[in-house]
Formats: C-alpha cells, structure tokens, sequence
C-alpha cells in the first residue's frame, strides 16, 4: 500500500553501533578523490586537519539512473553503500557514490528500507512484508519473505544475526518481526499503540535498537490521526507508548551518548536527553513534514523532507540551519557517513551528495566582534568588566570561538565572562566555522583601576591638612591628588597637586600653605575621590 503523501515512505537509516567508522575511515580514505589539507590555528590550540574535497560546496545532484522513488540510502564505509526504491529498484556503488550500479533485486515491490550488518550482511525490506538478504554485496539477493498482507517500513542489524523490521499488518496494526538466528527463522507480533486507555491502529514507520533488549520505534497513529514513539525493554515482545503526538512521527536515530532524535510532519523534530524517558520539541525552522534524520557524531546532525527542504545542527539539536538541496522533490534518506560527506534520496530517482557538510565551499573565516560592558571613566573601568564574544559566518556557521585573557591559557568560549583583576588587560581572541576556516587573531585591550577605598579628613590651622587613610588591602602607589580652593580671595594656595603613596593600611598626611581672605569651598579629589568642606580664611589661618 502506498500513500501518495509518502507518509508511509519516510525512511531513515540504521547505523549499527558496532560499526567501526575511525579504522574503515583510515583504511580507505586513500583511494578517494580527495586532497588532505592541514588548517593552521593561530595560538596555542592544538592543531587539527580536515579533509577538502574540490568539490564546489553544497549539495550536489549524482546520476542514479533510475526514476522510481529512492527511499533509503545506507554506506557501511566510504567506499560502499546502497540505496533501495519503488519496484524492487537497489542500487549499489563501490566508490564513494560516484557510480551506481542496478542490482536485480529479484522482486517488484517497494523496498522502503536497507540496511547493513559489517561488510557481508546487508537487508531490505518492503511491501507485501518483503525481506531480501544478501552476503556478497548485492551480487545475489535471496527473497526471505515476501507475498504477505503487511508492509515494512524500517528494520536493523542489531548484531550479526539479531534482526528487526517495523510496519503494519493487514488489519492496520503496528507490527514487529525479529530474528534471532540471521533470518533462518523469525517471528512476527502485533499490537495496538496504548494512550489514555485507548488502543489505536497505526503503523511502525522506523526503528532502533539501543541493545538487543531495548528498541525504541516512531509510529503513524490512525484515527485520530498523530503520532507516537513506543519503547520494548524485552527484545520486542511488548511495547509501551512513551510519547503521543498529534503529528505522524516518520524517523528516529540516536547518537553514542543516549541522546536521540524523532522526526515528523510540519517540522517536529524531537530530543531526548535521558535514554527516550522524556521526549521535547525542536525548532527546525519550517513546516514541511520530516522523514528521515542522521546524526554523524554527537552534535552535527542533517535532517530531510518535503519540498527538498534539509536542515542541519552543528550543537546537537540547539539550533537548526536550512541548506539549499537544489531539489523541490520530496527527500525520503539521509545519511552521513562522516561529518561531512553525507547522501540523500528521494522522489523521482533524486540522489545528493554533499562533502562539505552541506554547506556551500567556505573559503571565508568567520568574524568575532568583542563587547566590553562596565562602568567608565575616561578611558579606564572603574568596576568589574564583563566581556562578550559574538561570531558569525554565514556560509558553514560558527563552529567554535576560543580566547585567553593575558597570560592564560587558552579556552572555548561559551558564556559572557567576568574580569575583575585591576591592571592593564589584553584579551586574544579568534573563531572557527565549520569549514575548519580559523579567523586571524584579534586582541581587544583594556584597563580597569578601581576607586581607592580611602577616608579622607580635611582639617584646618595654619593652612590646610588633608589626612587620607588607605582602608583597602591593596598598597596605592602614584596616586594622583589635587587641592583646590574656590572663593574668597586666596592670594597665594588656591590649587596644590601632587603624588602620593599609601600602603594599605596606613595613612598620608598632605600640608598646603594659603594667603587670603574670604570664606572659599575646599575640595580634595585623589583618585575619583572627592571631598568637600567649606572653610574661612584670614591670612595664614583656615578654618574648617
């Protein structure tokens, strides 16, 4: 049965967790077309490279041959994946997807789902409950199952001959089958999705399990029509509703760290931070439905849909970037088998690859501006300064903006941070996109001189006195002060300057001789201190 709204086409791929990505990486990055380019940092970072492909950025259209519906796309390596569509379509390449070859899959129905065990093993599965299996790359394809009134939509290798497949039976319940002995043998159960004591039809859209015993699988929910997520703690013998939606929920994947993510109609995306207890929405940016979503590390993951819209998150899940997939087809695959060389599939034989991220060809840093907010005066900070970094690039995006203050080492830089040491400062800063593009260094400096913490006493007699006493626990030196007399008629003293030196603690006393008469206002500013008395004056004498 096929839905012409693809709702019931959204599938995603399995990655298994035994999948030893680094050492395939290492084994076969050698015979690609790419070129190893190292990215010099500036400061003490420790160093890192990238691979750049030539390619010009983005995403970019390969020939498939084929016009039939693509509905999932899976590479166990660089070098080998396979995609599979309507009318029993696989396809397979050997190098990185820059040739697909047809495979006779031996049926005619749609295959909504491949996915991949090690090397050898690789399945799909379909309509009228098809499973294929194949050992030798899609040389042969064996029919395991096909002909029965149900469709299955997802499924995955947990081990080697662990297997699952997800969808719907002939009376519209979700259904599970499972092997345990590499397909010799499998069963199948049904069930209803339970919510609010209300048993509902639906069906199984994808699935992943965790371990052998804990699966999780999203859920198109009929009448009324949603979406749920359900959960087995048993291999799949029972299921429990951990999540209902009023949105058809389409793909699920989860990261090495138990944070997962769901995908569905008008834009849902989901997350779970607690292993699948608790489940919270997302905002992806758009309304177009969501079928499928990979994460190819713990914080950059691509999502895919309606209208060839894809998104992408560089900070697992936080925020969410459109990329221009050059297609207004529906997208129904997605997968990335690093954090930049990625694929996706979809209506009408569409296949993209991308080896940038999806991201245009960045050749452009980014670029950090520093924001510095306290108290001035003149141009010096008389309090606490808190200092701001905000970088932008608008071709890959920020990847991460590191700094040191002064002396220090260097650190990422995350939240607005405070300094508080009095001195002279000099903050060196720069940021990285997502292209590995590292910003020349910027120093932003500053000064910070806090008001002494003095108590001053203006006395009088023969001229003036002014005692000022360090009540602080910093020892101030060259600090600048100045007497000044205002009215009367002073003839002699009515402005004195100069330095004085007090450690903390201890007391000056500083003397000014005046001549005049008259009863003028006596201030006293040391520092940014200031002190005012008013006064009389007769000849040598003042008083206060």
């Amino acid at each position: 049965m096929k839905n012409n709204n693809c709702v019931w086409k959204h599938r995603f791929l399995r990655r298994n967790t035994r999948f030893v990505y680094p050492i395939v990486l290492c084994l076969v990055v050698s015979v690609l077309p790419f070129s190893a380019a190292s990215i010099s940092v500036p400061g003490t970072v420790v160093p890192y490279s990238y691979m750049i492909s030539s390619q010009k950025g983005g995403w970019e259209p390969l020939e498939s041959g084929v016009t039939q519906d693509l509905n999932s796309i899976f590479f166990i390596c660089l070098n080998r994946g396979s995609v599979v569509g309507d009318e029993g379509v696989i396809l397979h390449t050997g190098d990185g997807g820059h040739n697909w070859t047809a495979q006779n899959s031996g049926v005619m129905d749609n295959l909504y789902d491949i996915f991949y065990y090690d090397y050898s093993i690789i399945l799909a599965v379909g309509a009228s409950g098809t499973i294929l299996s194949t050992n030798n790359s899609g040389g042969n394809w064996t029919v395991i199952q096909t002909g029965m009134m149900g469709t299955y939509y997802g499924g995955q290798m947990i081990t080697d001959t662990i297997g699952v497949a997800v969808g719907v039976n002939a009376i519209f319940q979700p259904f599970f089958t499972r092997t345990n002995d590499g397909w010799d043998t499998w069963q199948s159960t049904s069930f209803y999705i339970e919510h609010d004591s209300v048993s509902y039809e639906g069906w199984l859209s994808d699935v992943y399990f965790m371990n052998d015993s804990v699966g999780f699988a999203t859920a198109v929910v009929d009448l009324p029509a949603g979406g749920a997520i359900v959960r087995t703690t048993d291999g799949g013998s029972t299921w429990d509703t951990v999540y209902f939606s009023n949105e058809e929920l389409f793909g699920i994947d989860f990261t090495w760290e138990g944070i997962g993510y769901v995908v569905g109609n008008h834009g849902v995306i989901l997350q779970t931070l607690d292993s699948g207890d608790t489940w919270n929405g997302l905002e992806s940016g758009g309304n177009s439905a969501i079928h499928a979503i990979d994460f190819s590390s713990e914080t950059k993951g691509t999502a895919v849909g309606d209208n060839g819209i894809i998104v992408r998150t560089q900070n697992e899940g936080s925020t969410w970037t459109q990329q221009t997939s050059g297609t207004t087809l529906n997208l129904l695959g997605v997968q990335f088998i690093s954090e930049r060389i990625g694929f996706a599939v979809g209506e009408n034989g569409v296949l993209l690859r991308t080896t940038t991220g999806g991201f245009p060809d960045d050749i452009i840093p980014p670029e950090t501006n520093c924001t510095l907010t306290g108290t001035l005066e003149g141009d010096i900070y008389i309090s606490d300064v808190t200092v701001s970094l905000s970088a932008t690039d608008d071709i890959s995006g920020v990847a991460s903006t590191v700094y040191k203050l002064d002396d220090d080492l260097w650190t990422t830089y995350a939240d607005p941070f405070l300094v508080s040491t009095d001195g002279n400062h000099t903050l060196y800063y720069y940021s990285i996109d997502n292209a590995g593009n590292a910003e020349e260094e910027k120093t932003c400096e500053f000064a910070i001189h806090y008001p002494p913490d003095i108590n001053v006493t203006i006395t009088g007699g023969f001229g003036i006195s002014a005692t000022i006493k360090n009540l602080g626990t910093v020892d101030l030196t060259n600090v600048s002060w100045d007497l000044m007399l205002d009215y009367g008629i002073i003839l002699f003293g009515k402005q004195k300057s100069g330095i004085a030196d007090i450690k903390a603690g201890s007391q000056v006393i500083l003397k000014s001789l005046v001549f005049g008469f008259g009863k003028p206002t006596i201030t006293l500013t040391i520092s940014s201190s200031e002190t005012t008395v008013h006064g009389s004056v007769f000849l040598f004498f003042v008083r206060i």
